[in-house]
Formats: structure tokens, sequence, C-alpha cells
């Protein structure tokens, strides 16, 4: 099972702040490549690039680790599937396609691109240019980080959580999932308990929001 863990990057020296900026800047101009060439085949109605197509146009052109590059063009492409699948399903909504200049992006690492070592995180900014370097230590069981901004910039790590084999106690409980209320739970305690979703949903729009970087 996976969690993530975020940590706040505080005490950042005017240089570090200015690469991570830098870093952002130009995982945005990675998307903005994606995004117009996709914008142009639908303007010329010619097939859309695919993943390989934009894959081979951002090779190469960009100050940032390969990985972290691909890891764009997945983004791009999940959203291009998912804006599809949106507008067939609801034809009535207005979606469109991504469309909007970004200024800054989101910029990830897979974890055998992260460097863990004593007391610093080392993150590769790939061939000839140096890595970013933050002063503090993940936990062995770390795997892929993202680089995110939430009024300060933040690392997100995805942590590897060991799961239990078996439930502890021997009372039992029966879950029936929904949408707006995530739960309806009855145990045989005779107790029963509904959890709702609308809290987890707005705290979900809120993070999208600011890794989408939507007021920049």
């Amino acid at each position: 099972m996976k969690t993530i863990r975020m940590y706040r990057l505080d005490n950042l020296s005017t240089r570090q702040f200015k690469r991570l900026k830098a870093a952002q800047m130009e995982a945005a101009q990675v998307w903005n490549l994606c995004m117009q060439a996709h914008k142009q085949a639908r303007l010329d109605h010619t097939k859309w690039p695919g993943e390989q197509d934009l894959r081979d146009l951002v090779k190469a052109r960009f100050a940032l680790h390969s990985q972290s590059i691909q890891a764009i063009v997945r983004m791009f492409v999940t959203t291009i599937e998912t804006t599809c699948h949106l507008r067939k399903e609801h034809s009535q909504m207005k979606m469109k396609y991504p469309w909007r200049t970004k200024r800054f992006y989101p910029v990830s690492w897979p974890a055998q691109a992260v460097s863990k070592e004593k007391g610093r995180v080392v993150l590769p900014m790939g061939k000839g240019r140096k890595s970013l370097v933050l002063p503090f230590e993940l936990p062995e069981n770390s795997r892929a980080c993202m680089l995110a901004w939430n009024h300060g910039f933040e690392l997100h790590v995805c942590i590897e959580v060991p799961q239990a084999q078996e439930a502890p106690g021997e009372n039992r409980a029966t879950v029936d999932l929904g949408e707006i209320h995530l739960a309806a739970v009855t145990t045989t305690t005779s107790r029963a308990l509904i959890v709702t979703g609308r809290g987890i949903r707005s705290l979900k729009r809120q993070r999208n929001q600011h890794l989408g970087w939507q007021n920049c």
C-alpha cells in the first residue's frame, strides 16, 4: 500500500528557491509544447499526436531529467484521454481540451531517479546539469517524488506502507461504497457509520488546483 507524505521546503536559500522555480517553469514549457502540438492537430483536422509522438517532440529539448519530461507527457496524454471520455459521457457539458499556456508545472522523479543520501535528497536534472539537492533525509521506504507548490514549495513523496495480513479484533463490518457518501458501514456490534465524501472531494479539488497552478 502507498501513501503520500508532504515535506515543506522552508528556509531555502535564494539560489535554491530560484532553481526550484526555474525547474517548474521548464516543466511548464514541456506541457505547453505538447498542448500546442495537440491544438494544432485539432485545428488542422489531422491525426492527433500520440504519447510516442509527443516524446519524440520534446526529447532532449528541455533542462530536466528525461524521466521527468516523460512524466509530463504521460500526464498530458492522460488529460486528453480523460477529457475525451467526459465529452462522450456528458455531451451537455462543455469540456475543453488543454488550451491554456502554463507558467509553472510540478516536476516529478520516479523512484529509480531519486538518490537518498545521509541528510539530503538528490534529484537529477539531466545529463550535464547540476542536481537539485534538498537538505533533509527521506525514509528508506520512500519512492517517487514530486516538486509542487502550495503557498511555498513542497516535496510530495510516495511512501510504501506495509499492509496488515489480517484485520485486528473479532468484529466484522459490511461496507456499501457510494459517491456522495463514500461508505455506509454496519457492524456485528449493531453500530453503524456513514462516511461523507464532501470534505475529501473539496480537498482533492483544492490540491489539483495547487498542482495545476491555475492562478498563474
